[in-house]
């Protein structure tokens, strides 16, 4: 049959859907197919995002294969289509010629896939902009087309996903394999390499990197000398091998900056500049390899890129790509600041298990206080703001003092065990059979270790606040609460009849919360170098001395996580509820052990009939439930977050719960109670 009479729509259709000559999906088609020139002179992008388009349009083309998807079965008439309509795979590969040869393919190859600004605030304001504003017209920009073309991830993973076979007949469907579509790409690729290395450069030698590798000089850097080498290369003066192995020495610089993060600090922008670095290194890596290449190097360099610009086109308008690739680093440095103490909260020994109460012991005596301070704000009815911010500040006086007398909290310390047992899990995550028993043990360690401060805080903080109380009676001859008030308290604290359950997942969150916080307060403190400028002061050198100068600055190094863990988790708690006030919400603080405090004061009010009251038993009751649910939630927030920032797996994770819960069953005292020294 002549591929002419193809064009016909009745013949087309026949031959193409003679199961079906009446789809929709294939009428499309044909209309596509049959365009001709005149139409195609002012409308050829439009034609082409029509073909695309046309692969993911809703309903069902005829012919489809077992194991086939709609996308493949497109693609593949698509395909046959070009194969027996020569006048249609022609018109196709001389409008692609045509776009190509008249539009800049420079930005296509520096840009796509690779942020456009130098810091991670301005490229997150600039895709902002990209999703909410409707996008620019194509003009002469290549890498403008292709987004228009790959404009979701359902088109990119098409495009990832096609095989070497499908993805070679496309090349030459749309003759991006003749040498007239390579002359269009040269001058973009020439330019590409020497913008590519002109940014690696300015990148490179910037001041925050500098600082990290002071024994490299910016004359013998390996960023400084690469836009010379690469226009030698350009020249025919220098081969590819020296340049390739400049672009290993700069990867070698970023190693070794990263090397320094832990003792000096990390901020997004770093970690976005570094991220920046490697992706312009690879890229540039890539165009070298397209242009003088082997054989072999250049087709797959030619892959690789393809892929890169597909995924690119994509992930240059998103938001998760920018954040996951620019805060995953700083995520794991800030939880591993955070975890850093996490091995001292796990407890081995019976010895260590009684230390621990000991502590809790502590803490429940000062939150005894701490309740009592609050109660007393509250009775000075400040306004909302002010109301807020005394409470906060209540609260973290209270904890800063637990931190400095070496007291313990139940359930902040969750987040802390997480970043631990997350860290012996990434240990075994290479290994081909890992084996679980110690990471089993550690968890075990861990739960009886927060079991143990929460039996310490409850214990100690009623009797605590009983002798408070009795104590403010004798003196001033009335209960801490009055009777109105008590009953609010036992009111707000039922299980069932208020928001309890949900006000104490929330304190749950914020627990999690000020883990983050103590680690990106110690990191903020070794970022901005405030130990030796502390150190090095000279008017507390002259008020204190140089020796105490020093001992200050290493107790406020080593104290710099508890104080922004603590500061804020009391700020946290004391805006809480104001806070959800304004959107309607009436969540409150439900910690386990200020649960406790706040029923017995309560309960002097009420006298021993309190205990015979069902409503007041109930509110006792939840006591462990707000403390379960306290511990669940920090600790579910804390773990994830720590094996997510760590790059691991779902499946190492679930054969560890399943371990855990094996060990639960047969040996349920290893979670509880510490074995003999």
């Amino acid at each position: 049959m002549s591929d002419h009479l193809l064009l016909d729509r009745n013949l087309f259709l026949t031959r193409f859907g003679s199961s079906d000559p009446d789809n929709r999906v294939l009428g499309r088609l044909h209309a596509l197919v049959a365009i001709d020139d005149a139409q195609l002179q002012d409308g050829a992008i439009e034609w082409l995002e029509d073909l695309v388009a046309w692969l993911f349009e809703r309903g069902e083309a005829p012919g489809r294969r077992e194991g086939e998807s709609e996308v493949q079965t497109r693609t593949r008439l698509l395909v046959t289509a070009a194969e027996e309509i020569p006048p249609f795979a022609q018109r196709l590969r001389a409008t692609v010629l045509r776009v190509l040869a008249g539009s800049s393919t420079t930005h296509l190859f520096t840009d796509t896939g690779i942020p456009t600004h130098f810091g991670f605030w301005n490229e997150l304001t600039d895709r902002v902009s990209k999703n909410v504003l409707p996008a620019p017209p194509v003009g002469r920009e290549v890498s403008r087309l292709l987004g228009r073309l790959i404009d979701s991830p359902a088109r990119a993973a098409w495009v990832l996903s096609l095989s070497e076979e499908s993805r070679r007949q496309l090349d030459r469907l749309l003759g991006l394999d003749t040498e007239p579509v390579k002359r269009a790409l040269a001058p973009g690729l020439r330019d590409g390499a020497l913008l590519l290395a002109s940014r690696i450069a300015m990148q490179g030698v910037s001041d925050d990197l500098r600082k990290r590798l002071p024994e490299v000089t910016v004359e013998g850097s390996p960023f400084f000398a690469l836009p010379a080498q690469v226009t030698a290369l350009l020249e025919g003066q220098l081969p590819l091998a020296r340049v390739q192995a400049t672009i290993e020495a700069c990867r070698v610089c970023l190693h070794d900056v990263s090397k320094t993060l832990d003792a000096s600090g990390i901020s997004v922008d770093l970690v976005f500049r570094l991220e920046l670095l490697h992706a312009l290194l690879t890229r540039l890596s890539q165009v070298l390899q397209v242009m003088f290449g082997l054989e072999e190097a250049r087709q797959l360099a030619v892959v690789q890129l393809e892929r890169a610009l597909v995924r690119g086109t994509v992930d240059d308008s998103s938001l998760t790509a920018l954040l996951q690739s620019s805060t995953r680093l700083l995520a794991r440095r800030v939880v591993e600041r955070a975890g850093s103490s996490g091995e001292h909260y796990v407890t081995r020994t019976r010895t260590g298990q009684r230390a621990m109460l000991d502590a809790a012991a502590g803490g429940g005596a000062v939150t005894a206080l701490m309740v009592f301070t609050k109660f007393y704000i509250s009775f000075a009815h400040p306004p909302p703001f002010f109301d807020a911010l005394l409470v906060g500040l209540n609260y973290a006086w209270g904890f800063v003092l637990m931190q400095l007398l070496h007291f313990a909290l139940a359930t902040k310390q969750p987040s802390m065990t997480a970043a631990t047992i997350a860290g012996a899990i990434e240990a075994q995550k290479d290994e081909e059979h890992p084996e679980l028993a110690p990471l089993v043990d550690l968890v075990a360690r861990a739960s009886r270790t927060q079991f143990t401060a929460l039996v310490g805080n409850v214990f100690v903080v009623m009797p605590f606040a009983i002798f408070i109380g009795l104590g403010f009676d004798a003196l001033f001859g009335h209960h801490v609460l009055d009777a109105a008030y008590a009953e609010k308290v036992v009111r707000v604290h039922h299980p069932i009849y208020s928001v309890t359950i949900f006000s104490a997942a929330m304190t749950g969150v914020w627990l999690w919360a000020a883990s983050l916080l103590a680690g990106a307060a110690e990191n903020a403190f070794v970022l901005h170098e405030l130990p030796g400028a502390i150190a090095s002061n000279r008017v507390l050198r002259r008020w204190l001395g140089v020796r105490r100068t020093t001992r200050l600055s290493r107790f406020l190094t080593e104290q710099a996580s508890g104080f922004g863990g603590n500061i804020g988790f009391g700020m946290l708690l004391g805006f809480m509820p104001m806070l959800f006030v304004l959107v309607g919400l009436p969540l409150e603080v439900r910690h386990v052990t200020f649960v406790a405090g706040q029923l017995v004061y309560a309960g002097l009010q009420l006298g021993p009939a309190a205990l015979t009251r069902p409503d007041y038993l109930l509110a006792l009751l939840s006591i462990p439930m707000v403390g379960f649910i306290n511990f669940t939630v920090s600790f579910a927030f804390a773990i994830v977050v720590a094996l997510r920032a760590r790059g691991l797996g779902v499946r190492g994770q679930l054969a560890l719960a399943r371990a855990v819960l094996k060990r639960l069953f047969s040996s349920p005292s290893a979670f509880f109670v510490a074995p003999k020294d």
